[in-house]
């Protein structure tokens, strides 16, 4: 990743000319080996730890001018901490399982960089800070930097993101994404529900994606789906999962199509799976897919809506979100709906892109509360939303 960054970028490829050893990782820029003293008069190693705009592969300009530090606070040659650094509301970084020690909040001064001292690059910004930390350690030897300025472990774990994630890295929150790591999710039926899916899990770093239908698209697909499909790819009707792979592939690049039914035939399909997500209307198949999932200790999330038209003509109905589990599915078999209710042949199919987008909402939501990512106070296996009174209500598996 740093090597396609500073081919392209001349700050980070000036940075690197001058000697420094840096990477780039989970939408940030790690500089490592800079020297410092310490409050002993020890001389040590520190690391720089910022976050990396980017445009695609160009940076911008430093969102802020700040930056966090693994290693103990640096010092001037009397062992006195460095006036101008430590700022105590930043909190804490993990970024490459590395964590942060201290906040550092230090500008560029007003007449160097007018108006406010922002940094135009990263190049001022790195040089600034090493200039300022490493100085005490320089003026006792001035070979220290050279001393300890090694080159690191050459060895990049690959990422199945094509550019770097730098919202998450800009938030500070990229120790939480290392919860998607190795995971490889299953997504069953890409109609309305399940392309708002894969729209919310191809930004993160799981490793692979699976997508199961059989189905080509037509026209009302493209209205209950997220973005805004081309009047040349809908005419040629191509396989819902060959279509989303190809687009969502720009962004992730371990999406994998499966253009079948799921079935009994093929189930064992999703036997490599870690969690497999539910979006498909058929009932039958959709109880024969959960249990399934819950004889081979695969958890799942399942959605679906029913949405009907009222005497006055509005439409009201409701969405579930419900998880299963191999200790959690009794409450199943009462929010999947029934197969009679699905025979209807006078039943309503109304599906609304915002509660197709809802119901993908609520249900990644859900799963990364099973992954720790949100805190979860009630656990709740099942929750229903209703549209004409704007409820979400939370319910247990006894209540089924």
């Amino acid at each position: 990743m740093l090597e396609a960054l500073t081919s392209l970028n001349s700050d980070l490829h000036r940075l690197q000319e001058e000697g420094f050893v840096m990477e780039a990782c989970d939408g940030c820029l790690i500089v490592h080996h800079i020297p410092y003293l310490n409050a002993k008069h020890e001389m040590k190693d520190g690391t720089l730890i910022m976050p990396l705009c980017t445009t695609g592969n160009l940076t911008t300009r430093p969102n802020d001018h700040t930056a966090h530090w693994v290693g103990e606070r640096p010092c001037d040659v009397n062992g006195n901490p460095l006036p101008s650094l430590v700022n105590p509301n930043g909190g804490q970084v993990t970024c490459k399982g590395i964590r942060s020690n201290f906040f550092f909040s230090c500008h560029a001064e007003k007449e160097e960089f007018p108006p406010n001292g922002d940094y135009p690059d990263y190049y001022e910004k790195v040089k600034h800070y090493f200039d300022l930390i490493a100085a005490p350690a320089l003026c006792l030897n001035p070979e220290a930097w050279h001393f300890i300025n090694t080159p690191i472990d050459g060895t990049v774990e690959e990422s199945p993101l094509r550019y770097m994630d730098t919202n998450a890295s800009r938030a500070k929150i990229t120790s939480l994404y290392s919860k998607f790591k190795g995971l490889k999710i299953g997504i069953i039926g890409l109609g309305g529900t399940g392309s708002y899916l894969l729209d919310l899990l191809a930004k993160l770093p799981v490793n692979e994606i699976h997508l199961f239908d059989a189905d080509e698209i037509n026209t009302h697909n493209a209205f209950r789906a997220p973005g805004a499909m081309e009047m040349e790819a809908l005419s040629k009707a191509p396989k819902k999962v060959d279509y989303y792979a190809s687009i969502y592939g720009n962004m992730h690049k371990d999406i994998v199509p499966h253009a079948v039914m799921v079935k009994s035939d093929n189930l064992s399909e999703l036997d490599t799976l870690n969690y497999v997500f539910l979006s498909l209307d058929a009932v039958a198949a959709k109880r024969q897919i959960a249990d399934y999932l819950i004889d081979h200790h695969i958890p799942f999330i399942d959605s679906g809506m029913g949405i009907g038209q009222n005497p006055d003509g509005k439409l009201s109905g409701m969405i579930h979100v419900a998880i299963g589990t191999p200790d959690c599915y009794q409450h199943l078999s009462a929010v999947m709906g029934s197969e009679e209710a699905e025979n209807d042949e006078y039943a309503t199919d109304i599906q609304i892109a915002e509660l197709n987008a809802l119901a993908a909402d609520l249900s990644v939501i859900r799963w990364k509360k099973m992954l720790g990512f949100y805190a979860d106070i009630q656990h709740e296996p099942c929750s229903i939303y209703t549209t004409n009174c704007n409820i979400i209500d939370n319910y247990e598996s006894e209540e089924f």
